[in-house]
Formats: structure tokens, sequence, C-alpha cells
């Protein structure tokens, strides 16, 4: 007896939901596993994953997306009860879930990141209740979205995925949702504005939206400038600059040819756990003065990041990496080389990497919510209003 035919068994055989065979059992589209389909579903069949029926909806919804040879995979499961309160079914498949409310005329996928994010806040037995589409693509063509009964989960490369819901998610989506670069994609989950608040946040790329506790509508911040806390690239340029150029010139033979300048912005990255924020691309030329000879010129580029903690309201930066391209002209490279040079870059710069450097903390009544780095190198210090 094959697998196939021991899971039908276990299933009731004819008796059973799956009715009677419509056909034999053959092997998958993909040459990998075997199936047999019957009047009321289907048997399929992997060596990793044995055999498992799929039947109704679920069914119908993974063959449309291409049976075993969609990123699903072969099913892992046979269809389920939800659980935990949530009215409805589902199968686990080796590449995501198919999950479907008991009522509905459809069900629906969710795999990858949205999916682990989906199940880190209750699967459908959570706040979000069941997917009311597919996977999608976003408009803007980068993303990645999910909608559900009570909100949407977005994914984009760079940020990973993140919920959105509520009245913040009504405000996003009147304004364009991902399309509006005013806000952008949402790089955390609706949050508490602070320890103990009624009042919520969502942190998008370029803003920040925010909902006071009773009130009908979310609403975007305006940045924070009281203190000088925001400041425009000229200003970080600036600050970067008070801390670069005299560690470079800690050596007395180095002296500047260009710069600090800021050469890019780089944008936000996953680092598995968080969203880091964009960062500071800055470059430098210098000059090393050597008696005689031609002198040895590097550009060095830094990179630094904006780093900040809600609970303390502490913002501040630090240098994350750097690289220095030397170039020893001849004949002084007859003498010195450019790994040479470098060292002495090595020496005044190490010290930097991953040290606090302009830290600033918000005082008291003010509570921090978000400290951006701008596409235009712009600084937006983003907190809950008081009033």
């Amino acid at each position: 007896m094959t697998a196939i035919s021991e899971k039908y068994k276990q299933l009731g055989g004819a008796g059973g939901f799956l009715g009677s065979p419509k056909t034999k059992e053959k092997p998958t589209a993909d040459k990998v596993g075997r199936y047999r389909h019957y009047k009321g579903g289907s048997i399929f069949w992997h060596s990793l994953t044995g055999a498992h029926e799929v039947h109704g909806l679920i069914r119908a919804k993974w063959k449309k997306l291409g049976w075993e040879r969609s990123f699903l995979g072969y099913p892992k499961t046979d269809e389920r009860d939800s659980g935990s309160g949530a009215d409805g079914r589902y199968n686990l498949f080796q590449g995501g879930a198919i999950l479907w409310k008991r009522g509905a005329n459809e069900a629906f996928e969710t795999h990858g990141a949205i999916r682990s994010k989906f199940g880190r806040l209750g699967w459908e037995a959570g706040f979000l209740g069941f997917p009311v589409t597919d996977e999608t693509k976003t408009p803007d063509g980068i993303g990645r979205f999910n909608h559900f009964e009570g909100g949407s989960i977005y994914w984009k490369p760079s940020i990973s995925a993140h919920e959105v819901h509520g009245l913040i998610r009504k405000y996003w989506a009147s304004k364009g949702w991902e399309k509006n670069n005013k806000l952008g994609y949402p790089i955390s989950d609706e949050l508490p504005a602070y320890k103990g608040s009624k009042d919520r946040f969502t942190d998008f790329e370029n803003g920040v939206v925010y909902w006071k506790h009773g009130k009908a509508s979310a609403s975007p911040l305006t940045k924070f400038v009281i203190g000088n806390a925001s400041r425009s690239s000229s200003e970080m340029m600036a600050a970067f600059t008070d801390v670069i150029v005299p560690k470079l010139k800690s050596n007395g033979r180095v002296y500047i040819k260009i710069g600090p300048l800021i050469a890019g912005i780089e944008d936000y990255s996953w680092n598995g756990k968080l969203v880091t924020n964009r960062r500071y691309k800055v470059l430098t030329g210098v000059g090393i003065d050597i008696p005689v000879l031609p002198d040895p010129t590097s550009l060095i580029t830094l990179w630094i990041n904006v780093a900040f903690n809600r609970a303390k309201g502490e913002v501040w930066s630090y240098m994350s990496a750097w690289q220095a391209q030397t170039h020893v002209p001849w004949p002084t490279s007859m003498e010195l080389k450019a790994k040479d040079v470098n060292k002495e870059f090595k020496a005044a710069l190490d010290p930097l990497l991953k040290v606090k450097q302009g830290s600033q903390t918000l005082p008291a009544p003010f509570h921090l919510l978000s400290a951006k780095v701008m596409p235009n190198g712009d600084l937006n210090i983003y907190v809950a209003p008081v009033a």
C-alpha cells in the first residue's frame, strides 16, 4: 500500500469526505512527488513531507497558484481548524500557508517575511484576523503586502515587514499608501507613544503618523525644532567635520584637499531584528606631506549612522565603517607604500568606530518617537505631542 493509499484509508476511503478516486496515483508535474485526485479533493505525497490531503477552497487556491510547482511547494499538513478562537481552516505548505475563513468564498495565502510577521502577531487569532488578499506586489513595484481583516502587513527589501492598522492605516491609505513620498513604507509596527500611554504612532520611512487616544482620526507629525533638535544636512556635516578633521590631522603631515562632504545618503537596512536608519556617506580627500618627494593622496570614505533610544530620549551618531583609497606617486612609492599610509589612517579612525558622537537627550516633558535621516541629509526628530 502506498503512502497515498494509506492516507486515503485513514480519511475514510470512499466513504470519507474525499469520496471515490477520479484518477490513478501518478507522478507530480515536477517529477518529485506523487498525487491522486478524488471527487472531494486530492492527496499529494513528497518524500520529505509525507502524504497530505487538500480540498475545498484551499485546494482551489493552491491549484490556481500552480500546485506543487508554485512557491508554496507541497502540503505539510492536512486541512486543519485554525483554533485559538479563529473560525477557519488552513493547510501548511513547504513555502507558506493557505487560510480560509468559514463562510468566505475564497482562501488566501501568506508566505515569507509577511507570514513571519503575521505569526508573531498571533496568526489569524490575533488582531489582524484572516488574510483577505494573497501576497501582492505594491503599486510602486518595490514591495509586497497582504491585507487582513484588521489591517495590513507591508514588506520592502530594505526594511522587512511591518503591520499597520486602525486609524493610522486609514490615514496612510487616504494619502496613497507607500506611493506617498512624504511617508513611504512603515518601518515600525504601531507602537505606544511611551510607556503607559494610550496614544499610538507608526514610524514611516519619511515621517510619523500619530493617533491621540479618543480622537476620530490620525495625523502626521511635523519635525521637532526646539533646542535645534532637528538639523539640516549642513549642520550635520559641520558636526561630523568637527570630529573627523582633528582625528585625521592628528598626524601633522596630513592636510585636507577636499571636504569632508556628504557624498550620498544610503537607504534603510534590515539587520534581522531592527530597521537601521539611513546613513551618511562622507568623503574627504587628503594629502600627506613628504619632504622633497611628491605627496601621496587618499580618498577616504566614511559611513556615519544616526541611532536613537526612545525610552531614554537620546539621539547620537557614530561612524560604522571607513575605507581609504591611497595613491603613492613615483618616486615616493620606492620608499613608501599605500598600505603604510593606510595604517596611519587606521590608527586615527578606528578609535571612532561605534563610538557615540554628538549625543543629545530630549528634556521632559518631550517623548522621543523617531530620529530620521532624510533623503536630503537633514536629521528630523519627532516627539509625542505634549498637548
